[in-house]
């Protein structure tokens, strides 16, 4: 999670596309949220040369999932200032949205049902989220400190995050240290709390957070801690570890999705505390021969639902003269299912029957792989006078990729989801001034 840069990183540093911003249901928007304030937190951004004190990026992502009867269509714009006043201080602002269409699974029905449908619901959202954040450097030190906030239709969020970084042995060791704390509400139906079986699943967004009585809201917590050490070997070799420690407390379901429970259709019910860790390794790999960089990385999940996933992810980069780069990557993912998930709680025979006092329609919490394949293009222009008077250099950057899932067990009541594929585009400008 983030970027890391010793000493000798500085002529080959990471040009990997952010991970992808695949539309999440509900339940997983705080933890996506909290990871993103911690990337934040844990980016070691490069000191500006004496000419450059400013710098503008924008960049824009379109986003396009069409497995079986769901097409979801994600536009997602951000743009990001940083300015240096003074040698010891970066500050930072930014902004994002996303602006979601689809469908997305409202009733999961068992392939034993009588009634063997799964009807979809339509999805609008719009998703505002603004973030600043400032970074003391010293010779050897930066302690970066932030706060974000994001709003849309059903949710509301707040995070704060700090990091703080040291540099030992000539710049060559990199010690980092994050915490994020989010601070989140979701609405619901008001629910008869005495019985989760009778609850009924949120129809629209209509009424939330407002004086509606039929509206109420669910808070979440969330602790994200971080931690990891960043080591150049040599000249052409550095490697990092990263450990990253989650606690979740909170309503962590999706609101707008039910389950057949036998004959009863109730709102989607997970647990209210989950607790996750990963363990990351990645080494980089500088080939001077062909002026490329080679970066493996590998990454193990765990968490108290029992989930348990591996990562493998492969890139390379290659310059194309002074002012092109192209990076091509490979990534493979696999992961278990949660102790209660079920493709059936209608009374199906096992594994796949009913899993005691939690029941989900999230294919997310299911047994699945995936694979992904992808490049990026970023080309520089550094003019020997500045552009338009004030810009030192220009950077353009391109990507595409394409995700593969294999679902093992979840099914839209009984038919196994086909060709499903995940694609994204983004292009970005910075500007550096």
């Amino acid at each position: 999670m983030g970027a890391f840069r010793t000493k000798s990183q500085t002529v080959w540093e990471s040009a990997a596309p952010p991970d992808d911003p695949q539309p999440e249901p509900v339940a997983v928007r705080p933890a996506r949220a909290a990871a993103a304030a911690v990337a934040s937190a844990c980016i070691a951004h490069a000191p500006p040369t004496p000419a450059q004190v400013a710098e503008l990026d924008t960049s824009h992502s379109v986003y396009y999932e069409a497995p079986t009867r769901t097409h979801m269509f994600v536009y997602s714009p951000s743009v990001d200032a940083q300015a240096s006043p003074w040698p010891w201080m970066d500050v930072r602002a930014g902004w994002e949205a996303d602006v979601v269409s689809g469908a997305s699974v409202s009733t999961k029905f068992g392939p034993t049902h009588a009634a063997d449908v799964v009807s979809s619901a339509s999805v609008h959202d719009f998703r505002n989220l603004g973030r600043g954040e400032f970074t003391l450097k010293g010779t050897t030190t930066a302690m970066t400190a932030g706060y974000a906030y994001s709003a849309e239709h059903d949710y509301r969020s707040h995070s704060l995050h700090v990091n703080a970084r040291s540099d030992a042995f000539q710049h060559n060791t990199q010690f980092a240290l994050s915490y994020a704390r989010n601070f989140d509400r979701l609405c619901d139906r008001v629910q008869d709390e005495t019985d989760p079986t009778r609850w009924i699943a949120l129809e629209t967004s209509t009424g939330c957070f407002s004086s509606d009585a039929t509206r109420t809201t669910r808070a979440i917590g969330i602790d994200t801690f971080e931690a990891s050490w960043a080591q150049s070997w040599t000249p052409v070799l550095v490697t990092q570890i990263t450990y990253t420690a989650q606690l979740v407390d909170g309503f962590q379901s999706d609101p707008y999705r039910s389950v057949v429970l036998g004959e009863v259709k109730a709102q989607e019910h997970d647990p209210t505390e989950r607790a996750r860790q990963a363990v990351t390794a990645r080494v980089a790999w500088y080939l001077r021969p062909v002026r490329g960089a080679l970066r493996v990385s590998v990454r193990g999940y765990s968490d108290t639902w029992a989930i348990r996933s591996a990562t493998a992810e492969v890139e390379f980069e290659k310059s194309l003269g002074e002012s092109l780069r192209l990076m091509v990557r490979g990534r493979f993912y696999d992961q278990s299912g949660a102790v209660f998930w079920s493709d059936d709680y209608t009374g199906g025979a096992p594994p796949l029957g009913p899993r005691g006092q939690y029941w989900t329609g999230d294919r997310e919490l299911s047994p699945f792989w995936s694979w992904l394949g992808g490049a990026r293009l970023v080309w520089t222009i550094a003019p020997e006078k500045r552009l338009l008077g004030v810009i030192e250099t220009l950077k353009f950057d391109g990507s595409g990729s394409v995700t593969g899932f294999t679902y093992e067990e979840y099914t839209l009541g009984g038919t196994p989801i086909s060709d499903a594929r995940a694609y994204i585009v983004t292009a970005g400008l910075d500007a550096f001034f």
